[in-house]
């Protein structure tokens, strides 16, 4: 009977010793990962946009007031920090301003901040700059969207947003050969500044079924009034310059406005300052300034196109992953 005892004794040892073992030794180990902490400042409303599809919001310490006001229009200020500090201005950044904050990395545009990269770097400053404006494409803004995410270790995020920009965009897209001018701004001298046929609004107009009228120029200008009036739009889309009355004034006095197919069949449409939030941000909601060309083309939008109208008829949403 002892011997019995001892023997189912000496099993029970050798069972815990070899279980000892395996946690000890032979179990793979699980560790928790703590994600980092991070402190963002962004000071370009398409970089924001991509922040907050990231499910990054939360992480943002500084940001410009384009952006802020963006957050604002499309209902997402509570994806940031109500103490959120708000840079009134883009060009040249406030480097002090920046320092405070003790940020983990800067993210903008190239175009926009990159002169002030070096300086920033000098400072001590980490940038992470973007080709957003430079971008002529769709395709240029999801690289744009997955450098941002692996920067972050967010790919998967990334992949995300940017097969819901796909999908976007493939019931928003259609064809057409209607011929569309865009006038961001106009100069007192009458020259004014467009989009050529290698810029990201180029992109917008024809996948909105329409053929940009100055595709055979380049970038953004500043083009002479001849430019326009040989384009002879069939559709010309204006951004509000400082008011509606102005801007107005403005296109009534153009020269040779009078003779250009768009001004004789009333199909001149003017976007408010927020409403060009969608066509002169390369981010994902520009997605929306797709359907936003198509309803104008088609005749179905507004002359005057507020926000208010977009937010009712467009349903812009930025998704956040």
């Amino acid at each position: 009977m002892i011997l019995q005892v001892i023997a189912i004794a000496i099993v029970i040892l050798v069972a815990l010793a070899g279980l000892i073992i395996y946690e000890g030794i032979i179990k793979p180990k699980v560790t928790t990962e703590i994600s980092p902490t991070y402190r963002i400042v962004s000071l370009t409303p398409s970089d924001t946009q991509i922040l907050l599809s990231l499910g990054l919001g939360k992480n943002i310490v500084g940001i410009d007031i384009y952006s802020y006001n963006l957050t604002k229009i499309i209902n997402l200020t509570s994806q940031v920090p109500s103490n959120v500090t708000i840079f009134n201005q883009i060009y040249p950044v406030n480097i002090s301003g920046l320092v405070a904050l003790n940020p983990t990395v800067i993210i903008g545009e190239e175009g926009i901040i990159g002169e002030c990269q070096t300086n920033m770097q000098k400072a001590g400053l980490k940038v992470l700059l973007t080709n957003d404006d430079y971008a002529s494409n769709f395709y240029e803004i999801e690289q744009s969207v997955m450098q941002v995410g692996k920067y972050f270790n967010q790919t998967s995020q990334a992949q995300d947003v940017i097969n819901w920009m796909n999908e976007k965009l493939q019931n928003f897209s259609t064809t057409g050969n209607i011929t569309v001018d865009y006038i961001d701004w106009i100069c007192p001298n009458y020259e004014f500044y467009s989009a050529g046929g290698n810029v990201f609004i180029n992109s917008l107009i024809q996948l909105g079924g329409g053929i940009n009228g100055l595709g055979e120029y380049s970038n953004y200008g500043p083009f002479t009034a001849d430019a326009l009036i040989s384009s002879n739009p069939q559709v010309l889309v204006v951004n509000v310059i400082y008011n509606l009355t102005y801007t107005e004034y403005l296109v009534n006095h153009f020269p040779g406005i009078q003779n250009t197919s768009a001004y004789k069949n009333d199909r001149i449409y003017y976007l408010s300052s927020s409403s060009s939030y969608l066509t002169n941000e390369p981010g994902p909601l520009a997605v929306y300034a797709v359907l936003l060309f198509r309803d104008i083309i088609n005749g179905t939008a507004p002359h005057v196109i507020t926000w208010n109208w977009i937010e009712n008829d467009i349903h812009p949403e930025l998704p956040v992953y």
